[in-house]
């Protein structure tokens, strides 16, 4: 199992602010999508005030998750998707 981050940083890939309603929609796709994957799991999203952040994931690597957040989004991570390895 790796750990899988979704960068929002750009103009694209910044996420707007969501009402608790949208965010419980995109939370139930993720977790019905998941489902699907059993070596998955969404840890969740992390942004700031300007939409900048980034959704932790353990997956068995990036594609997977691009894979995933494709469905759920119809759109790729616009900002990417990368295996990290924890340093410190």
């Amino acid at each position: 199992m790796a750990k899988v981050l979704v960068f929002h940083f750009t103009e694209n890939g910044r996420l707007p602010s969501l009402s608790n309603e949208e965010a419980q929609g995109i939370t139930s796709k993720i977790n019905t999508v998941v489902k699907d994957y059993p070596d998955v799991k969404f840890n969740g999203t992390f942004v700031d005030e300007n939409g900048k952040g980034i959704c932790d994931w353990d997956a068995p690597n990036a594609d997977i998750v691009k894979e995933i957040v494709q469905k759920v989004l119809g759109v790729p991570p616009a900002d990417g998707a990368v295996v990290v390895k924890k340093v410190l």
